[in-house]
């Protein structure tokens, strides 16, 4: 009989957290969840993806790896801020980390091999799928198959946002009572989001749409006019 032993990618943003909240609602059994550092320019992320772990009691790693260049999410140049994203035509993001999941995901799946989880589960969605091509169902369903050959396991990458854009992330995450007050979104690794870069505006823009007040504070005014304020499951 399949227990559905998994373990999570998780790292500390709304996606991911939603992942894993979807995954303990859809009776999958973490064994654990992991982050990553890579070189990033900051470790909020990192420090909430702990903090989530520790707030669902599911045991947690984070596992630092050899840095990996050529983004501005890690060494090349400055964040990106206040682009227009409605008017993007780019096929990779200035903020995509080269080959970023499938470095991941195979380690995932190393780790894996220690214990008896063939679920892999992670945040991956519609949004993110535009200019991050490792982020496309394409390549995960890829991946799954590469996994199963190099390892004689029959993994499976769980991914239940591929379809999702932010906003129905954000509806499923509140359905679903997921700690959003202990995420980070933000690129830069501030005491507030700096409401600015892509990450932020895509965040600020779904809580808005589902008209909830997104629960952590911004270094830019967010005018929240019609939104209900974010009641967390304590």
């Amino acid at each position: 009989m399949d227990n559905k032993s998994a373990l999570v990618l998780l790292s500390g943003g709304i996606d991911s957290v939603t992942a894993l909240a979807w995954a303990r609602r859809s009776g999958y059994t973490a064994q654990g969840a992991l982050s990553f550092s890579y070189g990033q320019r900051h470790i909020r992320e990192i420090e909430s993806a702990a903090s989530v772990a520790a707030y669902y009691g599911v045991a947690y790693q984070s596992i630092a790896l050899t840095p990996i260049g050529g983004s501005r999410l890690t060494d090349l140049g400055n964040i990106p801020q206040g682009r227009d994203l409605a008017s993007l035509t780019e096929n990779i993001a200035p903020t995509y980390v080269p080959n970023r999941n499938m470095i991941l995901i195979a380690y995932t799946a190393a780790a894996a091999l220690l214990s008896d989880a063939t679920y892999l589960i992670g945040g991956w969605n519609a949004a993110d799928a535009l200019n991050y091509p490792d982020c496309r169902d394409a390549f995960l369903e890829s991946m799954e198959r590469t996994l199963r050959l190099a390892t004689l396991r029959e993994f499976t990458v769980i991914r239940p946002l591929i379809h999702d854009d932010k906003p129905a992330i954000v509806r499923r995450a509140l359905e679903l009572g997921a700690p959003i007050h202990l995420t980070w979104t933000c690129y830069l690794g501030n005491q507030v989001a700096c409401g600015t870069c892509d990450a932020c505006q895509l965040r600020i823009a779904a809580f808005k749409q589902v008209r909830v007040i997104d629960p952590i504070p911004y270094a830019t005014h967010i005018d929240w006019s019609g939104c209900q304020y974010y009641e967390p499951n304590l």
